[in-house]
């Protein structure tokens, strides 16, 4: 017999739940056309900004009293533990920084999940775009699963930032993706 405690626990109810986070390597983030992002971000891509002992970071083309969007595309396999055509979440910790001034209406995050069932890609439906700020902050959108998603199937999570900004330069900056499901 096993005794488990829950003393720290919300009405001392364990979550016995099989779903986790499941975080993402920023290094694996593709481009549109599906080859891996460079070190700078330009054609619509994002790009890997490293500082050795430091920081790994995915970053967007720096505006000029301009608009840029910028993606990053991440594949993954959806884990054993996923219930079949159920919703998932997917978080994205990310900023605007610079010196420019922002247009916050059009300073967003937008995700977009895609699947493949029966042979036929297919768009789900994802929570609505939501502001990027200037402070590091955790973006989390809901994913609507459909009937022929199971456990195993390959999901192709995208990501846009669009930095707009009125005066000055600024840059999008991803600093992490996880997933839960």
């Amino acid at each position: 017999m096993s005794i488990i405690e829950t003393s720290n626990t919300v009405s001392g109810v364990l979550n016995l739940s099989p779903h986790t986070t499941h975080n993402l390597f920023l290094t694996d983030a593709l481009s549109d056309a599906g080859i891996a992002l460079t070190a700078t971000a330009t054609g619509g891509a994002c790009g890997i900004s490293r500082t050795a002992g430091t920081s790994l970071t995915l970053v967007g083309e720096v505006t000029s009293s301009n608009a840029k969007t910028d993606k990053a595309t991440f594949l993954i396999n959806l884990p054993g533990s996923y219930v079949a055509g159920s919703n998932f979440t997917v978080a994205v910790n990310c900023l605007a920084a610079g010196t420019g001034t922002l247009t916050a209406v059009s300073t967003t995050m937008t995700c977009n999940v895609y699947t493949e069932i029966a042979g036929v890609e297919a768009l789900l439906t994802v929570s609505a775009a939501q502001p990027i700020l200037i402070t590091p902050s955790t973006l989390t959108f809901t994913v609507t699963g459909v009937a022929g998603m199971v456990a195993g199937s390959q999901v192709a999570i995208e990501f846009a930032m669009l930095i707009t900004t009125s005066s000055g330069g600024n840059t999008g900056t991803i600093n992490s993706v996880s997933y839960f499901a």
